[in-house]
C-alpha cells in the first residue's frame, strides 16, 4: 500500500553543496581526507523522521543544513494554535495545513537539492515498511502513546537491512531525555511492556510517562501534570525545551551517519532502557536507566513540600 506522498527532487550543485556545508567540515574527522569522507556519508544518507512536531520538524531543517540529502518525514496531523509556541512551520497561515506538508516544502526551499518525501497520511501498519525501506537512521518522534503506529516503525525497522538504528529525544519541563533503539537491544514493545492493542487507561499512561521522562522538572508536581493532561487532553510542552532536543539530538545523529559515535570521538550512547537526561535549569546531566520509576523522585518529594504542592 502507498500512502499519500508528495515528492520533492533535489537538483544538486556541487560547488553550492560544498560551499554551505563548509563550516562543519573541519569537525567531522582528523584530517581533510577524513572530513571530505564523512560529509560524502551525510551527503548520501537517507534519515526517516516519523513525526515533524516541536522537535521532528526542526530536525527535518537542521540535517538539511548539516548536509543530509534525502529525507522521508511523516505526519498525519494539521497545525493549530497550540503548535506555534514550538514547531517549525506553525503560524497564522498555516493553521490547519498538513505538518509534514508544511515542513517539507520549508526544508527544500532551504537550498534546493535535498530531496524530500512527504508521507501525509503519518506512520501506519500498512506503510511503515515503505517508510523504512532505504533508510540508515530512523527518528521515532511519534507521539509516546501513538502505539501501534510506533510498534510498526519499530517492527520495520528490525527488518530493516540498511537503517542502523532509531534515535529519539522526548522533553517535560525544562529537560531533555535521549534514547536508542538498536537492531540486537531492547525492543520498543518490551521496554513499554504494553500490549498493542491496550487501552490507554491511567494506568498505561503513568507507565508510559515514567519510561520516557525518567526525570521531572522541580515544578509542577507530577499530580498537577497529570490533571492538566485529563483537562487538556494533550501533554504539556515548554516551548524552550524542544531546541534544546533539536541540539541534543543534532549531535548523535552526525556522529552516527559518519560513525564516529564511539570513543575516542565521543561517548557512546547506550541503548534502552538507558537514556541520557539532561536539565537545562539545573545543568544537570546523566545517564539513567528508565524502568518506569523516576529517578529523582526522593529529590522531588522535598521541593513539592517545600511548595506546598502534593505528589499524588
Amino acid at each position: 500500500m502507498t500512502s499519500y506522498r508528495i515528492l520533492h527532487e533535489g537538483k544538486y550543485n556541487e560547488r553550492i553543496y560544498q560551499e554551505r556545508v563548509s563550516r562543519s567540515l573541519c569537525f567531522l574527522g582528523r584530517n581533510e581526507n577524513e572530513q571530505q569522507a564523512a560529509q560524502e556519508r551525510l551527503s548520501k544518507a537517507v534519515v526517516g523522521i516519523a513525526g515533524t512536531g516541536g522537535i521532528g520538524g526542526a530536525m527535518a531543517m537542521r540535517l538539511a543544513r548539516l548536509g543530509v540529502r534525502h529525507l522521508k518525514i511523516a505526519d498525519p496531523q494539521d497545525f493549530d494554535w497550540t503548535n506555534v509556541n514550538r514547531q517549525l512551520g506553525a503560524s497564522a497561515e498555516t493553521i490547519g495545513r498538513n505538518k509534514a506538508e508544511v515542513v517539507g516544502e520549508l526544508t527544500f526551499q532551504l537550498a534546493g537539492d535535498v530531496t524530500i518525501e512527504v508521507y501525509k497520511d503519518g506512520i501506519t501498519k500498512e506503510n511503515a515498511a515503505e517508510f523504512v525501506d532505504g533508510c540508515d537512521l530512523i527518528l521515532d518522534q511519534l507521539e509516546f502513546y501513538v502505539i501501534p503506529e510506533k510498534y510498526a516503525l519499530h517492527r520495520a525497522f528490525r527488518q530493516s537491512a540498511t537503517c542502523k538504528e532509531i534515535l529519539a529525544c522526548s522533553v517535560v519541563g525544562w529537560a531533555a531525555h535521549l534514547y536508542k533503539f538498536e537492531k540486537d537491544s531492547m525492543p520498543l514493545e518490551e521496554w513499554y511492556g504494553v500490549a498493542e492493542d491496550a487501552n490507554f487507561d491511567a494506568a498505561v499512561n503513568d507507565r508510559l510517562i515514567k519510561l520516557w521522562a525518567p526525570r521531572l522538572p522541580h515544578f509542577p508536581s507530577y499530580n498537577e501534570i497529570l490533571q492538566w493532561i485529563d483537562r487538556n487532553d494533550a501533554v504539556p510542552i515548554f516551548a524552550g525545551a524542544p531546541p534544546l532536543a533539536e541540539g541534543i539530538l543534532t549531535q548523535r545523529v552526525a556522529l552516527s551517519l559518519i560513525n564516529k559515535e564511539y570513543p575516542p570521538y565521543a561517548e557512546w550512547l547506550p541503548p534502552i532502557p538507558q537514556m541520557y537526561c539532561y536539565d537545562a535549569a539545573t545543568f544537570h546531566g546523566q545517564l539513567v536507566t528508565s524502568d518506569g520509576r523516576f529517578k529523582n523522585e526522593g529529590t522531588l518529594a522535598v521541593t513539592w513540600r517545600g511548595f506546598g504542592l502534593a505528589a499524588d
